[in-house]
This record gives C-alpha cells, sequence and structure tokens, in this order.
C-alpha cells in the first residue's frame, strides 16, 4: 500500500513487570520504527526485577510511569495510565516481550489517514520463540476483515494489542480498559466494532513472543468471557444467534478446561450445554479433537 503519511503523533504504550529478559528488544524495535514523532510511554507495574533499571537507560529519550507507592496493579491498569498521559492522535501498544519490524508504524498512520472512517488497524505478523525466530504467521493468506456484526464478539482473531493502532479519540467515546478482566483485550475490541470499522493490513509487521514462561489461558478467562458477553448485549443490538453461538463456545471452553483438570462431570455438563445452543460448533469442535487424536496415535 501506498498511501501518503502525514505525521501525526503516535502514542507507544508499554506495559512492563519483570520484563528485563525482553524489554531492551522490544524497545529498541519501537526506536527503530521508520516514522516520527513518535512518544514511547513505559509504565513499570511494580516490577522486582531490573525492568526500572533497563527503563532507566532510556530516560529522557521515553516517558517512564509507574503506580502510587510502585504498585504492582495489572496490565490494565498500567495501560490506562499510559493513555491518559498522552495527547497524541494515534496509539499503539506492544507487550514488553514483543518486537515491531520498522515499517509497522508508517503504514498503520497511512491507513488511518486514507480512511477517515476507520477507527481501529491491525497487521499481520509471525508468532515468534524466545530467540526471535518465526513459529507461524498470525493470519492466513486468504483471510480479510469483513467488519461483521458481532464476528470480533464470536472470536477474539485479533491475538494482542501488539499489532493494534487505535485513534485516541475514540477511548473518549467508549472508555479505557477493564481492570480486573483477564479478557480485557478481547472486550477493548468488542466495544470498539460497536463504534467504528477495522481495517486489516496484510504485511507482517510484528513479532508477537511465544516461550515458555508465558501465561496459558486459564478458566479466569473463560468465566470472564460470560461477563464481557452479558455487557455487550446490554450495550448493543446484536441478533440472539449471537449470544447463543458465543455461549456455547464459553461452555466448551470450560468443559475442555474442566475435563484437563480431571473435572469430568462438570466437564460433561458444560460440552452439554454448548451442544444444545450451537450443535452444528460443537459437532466441529468434538470432530477435530477426535481427528487430532486419531493422527496422534497413527503417529
Amino acid at each position: 500500500m501506498n498511501f501518503s503519511v502525514v505525521n501525526e503523533k503516535v502514542a507507544v504504550i508499554i506495559p512492563c513487570y519483570n520484563s528485563e529478559k525482553y524489554l531492551k528488544k522490544t524497545i529498541d524495535s519501537v526506536i527503530a520504527q521508520d516514522y516520527n514523532p513518535i512518544e514511547i510511554i513505559a509504565i513499570d507495574d511494580g516490577s522486582i526485577d531490573k525492568t526500572k533499571e533497563i527503563l532507566n537507560r532510556y530516560s529522557p529519550f521515553i516517558k517512564i510511569l509507574t503506580h502510587p507507592n510502585n504498585a504492582n496493579l495489572g496490565q490494565a491498569a498500567s495501560i490506562n495510565l499510559g493513555i491518559s498521559e498522552t495527547d497524541a492522535k494515534f496509539i499503539s501498544f506492544i507487550d514488553s516481550d514483543d518486537i515491531w519490524y520498522p515499517e509497522k508504524i508508517k503504514k498503520q498512520v497511512s491507513a488511518l489517514n486514507q480512511y477517515p472512517k476507520i477507527g481501529l488497524v491491525y497487521t499481520n505478523g509471525y508468532a515468534i520463540d524466545e530467540y526471535d525466530n518465526n513459529l507461524y504467521i498470525l493470519f492466513k493468506k486468504d483471510f480479510k476483515e469483513r467488519n461483521l456484526i458481532g464476528s470480533i464478539l464470536l472470536d477474539c482473531y485479533i491475538t494482542s494489542p501488539t499489532n493494534v493502532m487505535i485513534r485516541a479519540e475514540l477511548f473518549k467515546k467508549i472508555g479505557l480498559f477493564k481492570v480486573n478482566n483477564q479478557s480485557m483485550d478481547h472486550d477493548m475490541f468488542i466495544r470498539l466494532s460497536e463504534v467504528t470499522n477495522f481495517f486489516y493490513l496484510p504485511e507482517c509487521l510484528i513479532g508477537y513472543r511465544r516461550h515458555p514462561n508465558q501465561q496459558s489461558l486459564n478458566r479466569r478467562q473463560w468465566e470472564d468471557g460470560f461477563t464481557i458477553l452479558n455487557d455487550a448485549c446490554k450495550r448493543y443490538p446484536y441478533p440472539s444467534k449471537i449470544r447463543r453461538k458465543r455461549l456455547s463456545v464459553l461452555y466448551y471452553r470450560l468443559g475442555e478446561y474442566d475435563l484437563l483438570h480431571g473435572q469430568y462431570v462438570k466437564s460433561f455438563l458444560y460440552f452439554v450445554l454448548s451442544g444444545i445452543l450451537d450443535p452444528l460448533r460443537a459437532t466441529c469442535f468434538v470432530g477435530n479433537n477426535l481427528i487430532n487424536k486419531l493422527n496422534f496415535i497413527k503417529n
């Protein structure tokens, strides 16, 4: 894409908690962007390792924030603090172990300038290991953003805030990230989809870190999904079939989690609820799992 670039200020918000292993690579990848002006805002969320020391090496080039009494308040509170401390027109986020490739910001700004009705731009990228090796591509070649009602509610296909840029004005309209919600990214993308359109850049412009110490999905994240769904249906007139399909997914995921943790009766009940709400989707889930298990046995 060859969009004209208007150099509006972009804020890059980096929430940090015990991030010493990858933080320097992350910040250096932001500094290496071929776009100006960029305001880098790093929030130290009560780290007890060398995170603060690494951040101080970049001062005053980057803005370093902390919570009162150097408290650990979580990622959402840290991101919200960063948003509140900038007057930039566009806001990007990067997790403290991810990396960007040099044209990421420029291409996203270009898209936002080209399409005034677009409020969020996200890019393709690679999942990378702890040594920056590419593991797999995030979006397949035929992926397209269709801006269909409820699509992001049903399936959070935007994997991370790291590949997103948002018009700052939208936060005044929908509010900030919800604190104490382990699916805060999904909730934010749903709220944004209700007031604006998304735009997808197929270029691979980020590295999304997958490594052994990364926190895996836990039961709380699926439980929070029910709150997110209920809030969404109160705000926006989603069709009843969207609500049913999402409930089916959440019950299935709870069943899957409980099955892996030996809660067989609870797991069975969740699978039954999932099947009642969306028989076709539940059948597809079960069928795919059986196929995977058979392939595993054969190999």
